[in-house]
């Protein structure tokens, strides 16, 4: 047992590594461009200490508190991130190099799953959203859990399964989206015949933790604040998130510099939608199987559009449906890595499914006013050439892609990471 936990670590290091070394450059060479004057903001706590990292903050240091008009207050985030920042006994600095291993490991854990190759795995570091589990936000500890889940899964134990679907539901709210996710894996994974033995391990393995861990975060709050619910109600009253009939065309707080992603992250989800439509039909049919990590990454990624698009606010002037966050949801988590091995490893396209793209996507950019002016169709006509080189990349004759890939998402982790630390555009 020992030789064979030895192995396993032996595997997991190099890619931990990996990972700790390029967050590492990556706050190094922020530090450089800013003394370069090549970017405008330079890396204090204080901006680190900004938008939901404050409030984590806040509740770590003195737990939730809820005023009676639910506007003061810090309850509207989940508790196992800021309650291991307290018992971290860190400060800023300290939690974001915290971050960083904790997303180091779920990382390793996640490329020991597939067979991913150097390349590919500094491709994945460079996605925009990484810079989320650099900082101190709740993304690298549910990145971590998440990735546990997938393994849990993926070597069918059921120990390592229940425990991390308990501490994700108390980690994030997206946590509650894994129930679905996770009943739609143990519909479609297996056969017909094997249904209701399925659906009972479901309900013990995959449901119950989750309820438990919601259940245990909602009494929490309730023992700190005196307010039954206090954070879903802070989520409607103060942030707008309550059930409501999407209105087009789809906007974000901060206009240009963060819709693409939004509407690329849409288009992600969009895709997965329409690969689990396509699988339930063959599963009903010819009662065809697929890999359960696939089943529920779609599911969950499918699941996060349905809330974006139903539960968040109508702000702005044009009083349309503010897609706030659905990239950051959307891409940074392992789901999203499941997805992306997928059609881009596992895949080898033609160019009917470049024409197919091409047609799907730009029904996705309409959504989000692409219609409006030749200026906004080839604004977004931006994100369908990125696609296309991620689809190329499956071609693995072909090196530049990645190369391009690895270039083109790093500059768009400074960017945002700038737009993070610099107070001026919201983060979504």
């Amino acid at each position: 047992m020992k030789i064979m936990a030895g192995k396993k670590i032996q595997t997991l290091l190099p890619t931990f590594f990996l990972a700790v070394i390029y967050a590492g450059l990556f706050y190094a060479v922020q530090f450089f461009f800013f003394k370069s004057a090549f970017v405008p903001n330079g890396l204090t706590e204080g901006a680190l200490d900004s938008w939901d990292a404050g409030v984590y903050h806040s509740v770590a240091r003195g737990g939730y508190y809820c005023s009676n008009d639910f506007i003061n207050t810090n309850s509207a985030c989940y508790l196992l991130f800021p309650l291991v920042w307290k018992i971290a006994q860190v400060g800023v600095t300290g939690m974001c190099i915290l971050n960083i291993f904790f997303f180091a490991l779920g990382f390793s854990i996640l490329c020991s799953l597939y067979d991913i190759s150097l390349q590919n795995k500094i491709m994945w570091l460079t996605i925009p959203t990484v810079y989320y589990t650099f900082i101190p936000y709740s993304e690298a500890l549910f990145f971590l859990l998440c990735s546990l889940t997938l393994y849990g899964i993926k070597k069918d134990n059921n120990r390592i399964v229940w425990i991390s679907l308990f501490l994700l539901s108390l980690t994030r709210a997206t946590g509650i989206f894994l129930a679905p996710a996770l009943l739609a894996m143990s519909i479609l994974s297996y056969p017909k015949s094997e249904l209701r033995r399925n659906l009972i391990k479901y309900l013990k393995f995959y449901l119950s933790p989750i309820v438990a861990g919601t259940a245990a975060f909602i009494v929490y709050q309730y023992e700190q604040t005196g307010i039954w619910f206090v954070y879903f109600i802070t989520q409607k009253i103060s942030e707008g998130h309550s059930l409501k009939w999407p209105t087009l065309p789809f906007q974000t707080m901060s206009g240009p510099p963060l819709i693409w992603i939004s509407a690329l992250a849409m288009f992600i989800d969009v895709v997965a939608f329409i690969f689990l439509g396509i699988l339930l039909v063959k599963w009903l049919i010819k009662n065809k199987t697929e890999d359960p990590l696939m089943i529920v990454s779609c599911g969950y990624l499918f699941v996060v559009m349905v809330q974006i698009v139903s539960f968040n606010p109508t702000w702005g002037p044009r009083e349309t449906t503010n897609v706030l966050g659905i990239f950051r949801y959307t891409m940074a988590n392992p789901f999203f890595y499941v997805f992306l091995y997928r059609f881009t490893n596992a895949v080898q396209y033609t160019w009917k499914n470049y024409v197919l793209v091409f047609i799907v996507s730009n029904v996705v950019w309409l959504t989000f006013g692409s219609y409006v002016h030749i200026d906004y169709f080839l604004y977004f006509m931006g994100n369908t050439l990125l696609i296309f080189v991620y689809m190329l990349h499956s071609n693995k004759k072909l090196q530049w892609p990645v190369l391009m890939l690895a270039v083109l998402n790093f500059y768009f982790q400074v960017c945002l990471f700038q737009m993070f630390i610099a107070h001026s555009s919201f983060p979504e």
